[in-house]
């Protein structure tokens, strides 16, 4: 069960302003040495497919719920570039637990508009003495939901979504971080990880 919640904090068509200003939340973390970046898609194009196996050919797999071919034929097929991956689709794209800084630049340039998530753990917000916070791990986290509306990515939008992590009942300390990288809320508290 989630004990996490979420506070959206900017929606904008453009996704490179939703990963600035993640990239800034994220300089306003502590206990750093374990935060890691993690992407997905489960809903990809074959032309997405193809461009995210060239930059990460372990990571794209069969999706769907029904799966004409195992992961080695369909990594066979990318890699040999015929037409029939094109009725294969839709594709999905897990990759999890990298360094931050490793992977996002290329994930945001090849995806498409295929719903997405792009998401950083393993930190600590700071504390807000200001309003007798202490620090806090638990839940901590930022994501984006690229061409979503939420945490799951499986509403589709035109626009991305920054949402903030936080521990259930933590909504204060939430708004507090978004106004620390000049953000505020867009939406309503919803359920988390």
């Amino acid at each position: 069960m989630s004990t996490s919640n979420v506070l959206p904090v900017l929606r904008t068509t453009n996704r490179w302003v939703a990963y600035d200003a993640a990239r800034r939340l994220l300089g306003i973390t502590v206990h750093r040495r374990s935060t890691e970046a993690n992407a997905y898609a489960d809903e990809l194009t074959a032309a997405e497919a193809r461009r995210l196996f060239e930059a990460f050919p372990d990571h794209v797999y069969p999706g769907g719920q029904e799966r004409p071919v195992g992961t080695d034929e369909l990594r066979r097929l990318l890699a040999a570039g015929g037409s029939r991956v094109d009725a294969l689709a839709p594709f999905a794209f897990h990759l999890d637990e990298r360094p931050v800084g490793s992977i996002e630049d290329r994930f945001l340039a090849l995806l498409g508009s295929s719903p997405a998530s792009l998401s950083w753990k393993g930190f600590a917000w700071p504390a807000a003495p200001e309003l007798g916070l202490d620090v806090r791990a638990k839940d901590a986290g930022v994501q984006i939901a690229l061409s979503s509306d939420n945490v799951d990515f499986d509403r589709p939008a035109d626009d991305h979504t920054l949402f903030i992590h936080f521990r259930q009942g933590d909504v204060e300390r939430a708004e507090w971080l978004a106004r620390q990288v000049g953000l505020a809320p867009v939406g309503p508290v919803a359920p988390g990880w």
